[in-house]
Parts: structure tokens; sequence; C-alpha cells
């Protein structure tokens, strides 16, 4: 009986061993399932896997093993908050990156930090003009106009009631007026309407490539096809972004001279121009503004 009894709670504990690693190995299959969807671009497919690892596991960590030797950070806030925000709700995005173990991971992490910080500051500025919209609607949706004063026309009875009874008045004699021709306004003066050209489309499609995080492929333009000097600027300026980021991941120095050539460049065409914050990390701006 005693046998039988020991067997009965190896076998028990056995199986709840194999519960949790089934559960372990659930949260993993989820996350690394939800990132694949990402990158394929089926956001709603990846928020849903991504938040039932988190429903999980809601820790992040720097590095974990997905499977074999495949080793990722595991950062389900930053990426739901992401998924969010390419789905155009910046609430839920500030939410999700707000939250402090998400916070503490990320820094830990210079790339995904910039990236995270450069979408957040997007996010905020969006927050805050929607809240100016708001607030000035109430403002306009509440206005009350001030009620009109009846007054009382007084009668001849009450003019007499109290004794106040107005002089007639004397007027003069009538005159003959000459009409004067009335002058026309002088003609206003339109301002020029000034027509600002459309930047290049293969401009704008390499910043979208930027903020995809396809680095090597705004890292190929060509920004000497560019005549306009404020197109040229500004693809010298993206290529650089694009080079100093791949170096800072690979470690690659002379991909960091060439982003550094490029940062010249740019600032050979302009040099009272900064670079967004909006676009760009912190550690790149502080890189564009030493690169002589």
């Amino acid at each position: 009986m005693r046998v039988g009894k020991r067997q009965h709670q190896g076998l028990l504990a056995f199986a709840l061993l194999a519960l949790a690693a089934n559960a372990r190995a659930d949260y993993k299959d989820d996350y690394s399932h939800g990132l694949e969807a990402f990158k394929n671009g089926e956001y709603a497919k990846a928020r849903e896997l991504i938040q039932k690892a988190l429903d999980q596991r809601a820790e992040p960590a720097t590095r974990i093993r997905l499977y074999g030797q495949v080793f990722e950070p595991y950062l389900p806030q930053h990426y739901l908050g992401l998924l969010a925000f390419k789905q155009g709700d910046c609430s839920a995005a500030l939410a999700q990156w707000g939250v402090p173990a998400n916070k503490q991971i990320v820094s830990q992490l210079p790339e995904i930090s910039s990236e995270q910080q450069r979408d957040s500051a997007v996010c905020e500025k969006k927050v805050a003009v929607s809240k100016v919209d708001i607030s000035t609607t109430q403002r306009t949706g509440t206005s009350e106009t001030p009620p009109l004063k009846t007054v009382a026309a007084e009668t001849p009875s009450a003019r007499m009631a109290t004794g106040n009874t107005p002089a007639k008045p004397v007027l003069p004699p009538p005159r003959s007026v000459e009409p004067t021709a009335a002058k026309p306004p002088p003609p206003v003066e339109k301002p020029p309407v000034v027509v600002k050209a459309a930047p290049p489309e293969s401009l704008v499609q390499a910043f979208d490539q930027f903020l995809a995080g396809h680095y090597s492929e705004v890292a190929r333009i060509n920004p000497d096809t560019y005549a306009d000097p404020h197109a040229r600027f500004h693809a010298y300026l993206v290529r650089a972004a694009a080079k100093y980021t791949q170096a800072r991941i690979t470690a690659d120095n002379a991909l960091l001279d060439s982003a550094k050539t490029d940062a010249a460049a740019a600032r050979a065409l302009d040099s009272r121009a900064i670079p967004d914050a909006t676009f760009f990390s912190p550690a790149f701006r502080e890189f564009y503004q030493r690169s002589r």
C-alpha cells in the first residue's frame, strides 16, 4: 500500500511539473507567434497573441529563450503599446509604455528605448492637441448668452399719473439736402498664393521605412537624385539616421563613419536645421550636432 501511495504521489508531481512546463511554453509560443505576426503587419492577430502571453506572464525581461537557440527580449507591454500606436490608439500606447516594469527593462535596451521615446513623444503631442480641442469645444458649447432686459412701454395714462408730461418738441424747418454719390471702397489687394511643392514620394517612403525599422533599405537611397536642396537635405538626414542606428546595433565603425559623412553633408545644405525630436532619437540628434 505504501508503494502504491508513493507511486501515486510521484505521478501527481510529474503531472504538475508537466503542466507548469506547458504553461511556460504556452506564453513563449504566444509571444513568438505574436512577434512574427507583428513583423508581417498582422497587427490585430499580433495584439491578441501578445496579450495572451502577457496574461500568462506579465514580468518583462531583457532576454529569454523562445525556442532552441533563439533568444529575444520579452517585452509584451512595449509591443502592445507599439501595436496600439500603429492602430492610432495613443492613449492605450502610452498606458502600456508607462508600466514601471516595462520602462525599467526597456531602458536597458538602447535601440528599443530610443524608438519607444520617439513614438511616445508623437503620442503625447496628439493627446495634448486632443485635450485642447475638447476643452475648447466644451467652453464654446456651454457659453451662455445674457438674457435681454425687457422695458415696459410707458403709457399716456402712466405719464399723467406721475405728472411727467413731456413737452412737445419744436422741430426746425426742413432743409433741402443734395444727395452725394457714395464713393466705392478701394479694391483690396490679395496677397499672392504660394503653393508649396509636395515632397517626393520616394523620400516620404524612405521616412516611412525608417519609422518602421527598415534601416538597411533607407541606407540604400541616393540623396543626389533630388534636385531640390531641401529634399536632398532630408534624404541625407534620414540616411544618416538609418546608418547610425545600424552601426549601434552591429558595432560597425565603418558604417558609423559613413553616417557621420551623411550628417555633415546635410549640415552643409542647411546649417541651421535641427533634427526633429518627433522622428529622431536624442542619441542621434547629439551625434548629428557633433558631425562636421
